[in-house]
């Protein structure tokens, strides 16, 4: 029975795939039907979804368009699945002219006491943000929405962007029973379709369209092309992963030429040489490095007493960290140019990082735009260009026998080092004499932490002493922000001691919080009390007393992407306490080392009774920034392990 009851799910989305316009009407079985078995935690699944994309001369906007129509009917199944009736659609601007999103609608089903109840979305739910000149969300949220509901949405998007169709995204958070897509592709247009992701498609169908798409007075045959995709569990995220729809199932289409009416072929899929040639022409890309004279003022005082390469970059660098503050929008172009950013003292990443190049050249250090796209934009591609594909440019300065990755968009990067939503796989080095080429985006700075404790165990079973931490890479990046936010350092060390309060923190002081190329350090004097772990004459505690790991950042059955940490980690606990001479040592816990194969990560746990001197040391660490799929199960279980031994206690004896 359960069977036979899941497969209505199964045949109403089969139906939608002849009705792209209207989905069978909601009935009682879709309320009553057990849910079939994809995945597991599931709050919301997705019966079925179907969308269309095709190239249409669209009368109201007196333009050609790509027209995107999407449908989809949602079971939520929990209350924790009542999120998914919000809805964001990103719509991006092609030169002057933004996306638009019409004839949006959506309807909630509901079912009291066998009675189907409907409530349409009233058009002033529907709001647009202007998230940036390049970007606006259309957002709305479905009426009327509670555990058990259906929802219905539709919705129509229409493109300037005839060069690239939407991608179709088989996979997202919840599970789906059914997806299907229908690109409608002139015969005069070629398009490279990729398909991505670990699931194979369920169908495609092909179906020639006869003199069915009219342009400048021509009817042109189409082709039609229907995928399909069924069971398709929901994507997990977690820790320390780029975008995810780098590795989600999804279906995309860029064009590679077209023929116009006369015959002629257009090739839009073009050779690097070619993308580097007219971005070193475009104003305000090539057209900012050529603007060196706009530092020959201040260049002397500059490097006044710098004597070699690396610290005249540096200083430059430092300049322009403190001269242009980041407007927090991304652009590989110059949003203002390179003389207006200066005189006004803001920019984009484009303005920043371009005059950071063109001053590094006016004082004769050679450097380059390298091409980004940031870890939430998505891998670019690299079997061809797609500019399209990068939002972000950084510098690349030759210093020595290598290239020196900058970006000085953040007052608190350090010199050499990327922030990480820039760290993802590679980047493009645009030449000005030669083919550009990828560059790995690595910090070759590992992050760093460490926490040491020096102090006494006094007779009332306190800890007294002196607690510090440092930090330095994107630990010391992250920290310096979190200090930032306050208005004031000493209110952030206040903050501190109130979150921390079972540690007795006073005196906070902070070191090197603006010195960005030298380690951050925090320091207090503490008070931990620990008589409430003494119990008949044996004081028990952990030694580790910050940071401890108590939960498995790696917790999939299965991971089907890498795991990207943004640099290599090392985390260190010292701690050094001296034993009262009326207390003796009744047990530690025993020593441990590990590590993984090709010393891909370590660890080490160390305890020591030296002169009545207790002595720990602790090390994890990441020796790699990035981990394959097939070392996951090894992270995963290394880990675990850790968290075992971290749980194990100091046992000390009251003497008599």
């Amino acid at each position: 029975m359960r069977l036979l009851l899941a497969t209505i799910f199964i045949f109403v989305s089969s139906k939608v795939l002849g009705q792209a316009s209207d989905f069978p009407p909601v009935n009682l079985p879709y309320f009553m039907a057990p849910t079939p078995d994809i995945g597991h935690d599931k709050t919301a699944l997705v019966i079925a979804e179907v969308g269309k994309t095709q190239l249409e001369i669209v009368e109201s906007e007196h333009a050609l368009l790509v027209v995107h129509d999407y449908k989809a009917r949602i079971k939520i199944l929990k209350k924790e699945g009542v999120d998914q009736a919000n809805f964001e659609i990103p719509l991006y601007a092609f030169g002057n002219t933004l996306e638009k999103a019409v004839e949006i609608k959506g309807k909630t089903y509901n079912i009291k006491d066998n009675r189907i109840t409907e409530t349409e979305m009233q058009s002033k739910a529907i709001f647009l943000d202007k998230v940036s000149p390049y970007r606006h969300t259309a957002r709305f949220t479905l009426p009327q929405v509670e555990e058990g509901s259906i929802i219905d949405i539709q919705y129509r998007i229409l493109s300037p962007d005839i060069l690239n169709f939407r991608s179709w995204q088989f996979q997202q958070d919840i599970p789906k029973l059914y997806s299907a897509y229908t690109a409608i592709m002139p015969a005069t247009y070629q398009y490279q379709v990729t398909l991505r992701g670990p699931y194979p498609l369920k169908d495609t169908k092909s179906e020639l369209l006869r003199e069915y798409f009219l342009l400048n007075g021509v009817r042109n045959d189409c082709s039609k092309i229907t995928y399909t995709m069924a069971d398709i569990p929901a994507f997990e995220e977690e820790d320390f992963m780029l975008a995810a729809k780098n590795y989600k199932s999804a279906i995309s289409f860029e064009l590679e030429q077209y023929y116009l009416t006369n015959g002629s072929k257009v090739r839009v899929t073009k050779e690097w040489r070619d993308v580097d040639r007219e971005l070193l022409n475009e104003k305000s890309f090539g057209g900012q490095l050529k603007k060196e004279d706009v530092f020959a003022d201040v260049l002397p005082s500059i490097l006044k007493d710098k004597i070699n390469v690396e610290e005249k970059a540096r200083a430059i660098y430092s300049y322009i960290q403190k001269n242009i503050k980041w407007n927090d929008v991304y652009g590989k172009y110059a949003q203002f140019g390179v003389r207006e950013s200066l005189a006004q003292h803001r920019g984009n990443t484009g303005d920043i990082n371009l005059a950071l190049i063109t001053a590094l050249n006016a004082a004769g250090i050679p450097a380059y735009p390298v091409l980004v796209s940031t870890r939430q934009n998505g891998i670019p591609n690299n079997l061809h260009p797609v500019i399209s594909d990068f939002n972000y440019v950084v510098g690349g300065a030759e210093i020595g026998n290598k290239t020196v990755l900058l970006d000085a968009t953040d007052p608190f990067t350090a010199f050499g080092e990327l922030p990480l939503r820039c760290v993802n796989e590679r980047g493009r080095i645009i030449y000005s004499k030669k083919s550009s080429e990828w560059i790995p985006l690595v910090n070759e700075q590992p992050a760093l932490t460490t926490f040491t404790l020096l102090g006494t165990i006094d007779s009332t079973e306190n800890i007294v002493g002196k607690l510090s931490i440092s930090y330095k890479g994107l630990d010391a990046l992250r920290k310096r922000h979190e200090i930032s936010s306050f208005n004031t350092e000493e209110e952030y060390l206040e903050e501190l001691a109130l979150t921390m309060s079972n540690m007795g923190l006073q005196n906070g002081s902070l070191s090197h919080v603006h010195d960005i190329d030298e380690f951050l350090i925090e320091q207090f004097d503490i008070k931990l009390t620990l008589s409430d772990f003494l119990q008949d004459g044996i004081l028990r505690f952990n030694p580790i007393f910050l940071n401890r790991i108590t939960k498995n950042p790696f917790n999939l059955n299965e991971r089907l992407y890498q795991v990207d940490l943004g640099a290599k980690r090392h985390v260190t606990h010292h701690v050094n306490l001296e034993l009262p001479a009326s207390y003796d040592v009744k047990s530690l816990p025993k020593n441990m080392n590990m590590k993984l194969p090709e010393d891909a990560a370590r660890y080490s746990y160390q305890t020591t009774l030296d002169n009545r001197h207790l002595i720990f040391k602790q090390i994890v660490s990441l020796n790699k920034p990035i981990y394959s799929v097939d070392e996951y199960f090894h992270l995963k279980e290394f880990y675990s392990r850790i968290i075992q031994q971290q749980q194990l206690e100091f046992e000390l004896k009251k003497l008599p």
